[in-house]
């Protein structure tokens, strides 16, 4: 799927440890062993079988493309995924979409991962009160 970097990407091996280096200090400042984290998350996947954050991400990413007035194709090109993974995450139908993925689309967008996530957040409380 993948077809080049975007700008200034680290990579996907070097966002992977960013976020097992985050996951594991948020881990061990809570005192949780990795058993009790595991059961946590699977916990939460289990509780919200319905999750909005697909269809939010999908609502958030063809925002921020179209007010940059880009293509998916554009999009594709810049984020090395494919234009099919791009529409696909539009549609709320990319319930596969990575960690590492979703950064690739931020740093085409060039739009800061974690504003990115806060307004997947906001449209999934959002759309889930509906």
């Amino acid at each position: 799927m993948k077809k080049k970097d975007p700008p200034g990407y680290p990579g996907d091996e070097a966002v992977k440890k960013a976020v097992g280096d985050a996951l594991r200090d948020i881990r061990l400042e809570k005192g949780l062993s990795l058993e009790e984290a595991n059961a946590l998350f699977q916990n939460t996947n289990q509780e919200d079988p319905q999750s909005m954050v697909p269809r939010a991400l999908g609502i958030v990413v063809r925002q921020l493309r179209e007010k940059q007035k880009m293509s998916r194709a554009q999009l594709s090109r810049a984020s090395g995924l494919s234009v099919r993974f791009i529409g696909n995450v539009e549609r709320g139908r990319a319930e596969n979409a990575t960690i590492t993925y979703v950064v690739r689309i931020s740093f085409a967008l060039n739009h800061p991962i974690t504003d990115l996530v806060s307004q997947v957040d906001e449209v999934s409380e959002k759309l889930r009160a509906n």
